[in-house]
């Protein structure tokens, strides 16, 4: 049988994804899109109520300003000032935070995010347990999801968000500490400080 042309083969196979093989398929663990759209969809939200309060504080320094145009002094300009770059850049705050956490769906794909199996671990790649130097859960912070990286051997790491994964961490933990024989678990800590 001859193998079907390049460009016959499915996107994934053509971006050199490859099925995880069933030794890391004991327990799959899968994205869960729904807290991140959530956390962008409270963004955008916080970002309307954030002009909205912008606009509004304009029109009462106005109205203050109109009313008291005859004594305006530097006192008045400083405060107008002051309060005018608080909002501005609150306003600037939110919007970044909602561009990072639209940049955070991006990445996610429904499916499989991660495989744990006796064999070892599924995460872009199959990783066997003997391959696997450590698992660390780490804070997000201003990313967004606290992610667990998974670092081989070899020095290099993936990392997945879990937040964002049908499992909790710690039940991603006993997963791991029973699949690998209790050769590895997930170190925690780091989301505990």
């Amino acid at each position: 049988m001859t193998q079907p042309p390049a460009h016959a083969l499915a996107p994934e196979a053509s971006r050199g994804w490859s099925p995880p093989p069933r030794e890391a398929l004991d327990y799959p663990v899968f994205f869960n899109p729904e807290p991140a759209v959530a956390r962008y969809q409270q963004f955008r939200s916080a970002i309307k109520g954030r002009l909205f309060g912008l606009v509004l504080s304009l029109v009462i320094w106005a109205v203050i300003g109109w009313f008291n145009r005859d004594n305006l002094d530097t006192l008045f300009w400083t405060i107008f000032g002051i309060s005018l770059a608080i909002s501005i850049a609150l306003l600037v705050r939110i919007i970044v935070q909602s561009v990072l956490a639209k940049r955070a769906i991006g990445r996610l794909h429904e499916g499989l995010a991660l495989g744990i199996g006796r064999g070892g671990l599924y995460l872009d790649d199959y990783l066997s347990w003997e391959d696997v130097d450590h698992l660390v859960a780490v804070p997000g912070g201003s990313r967004g999801s606290g992610r667990l990286v998974v670092v081989a051997t070899n020095g290099a790491w993936r990392e997945v968000p879990v937040d964002w994964l049908s499992h909790t961490p710690s039940a991603v933990d006993n997963a791991v500490r029973a699949l690998s024989g209790d050769r590895h678990h997930v170190d925690l800590r780091p989301l505990d400080n």
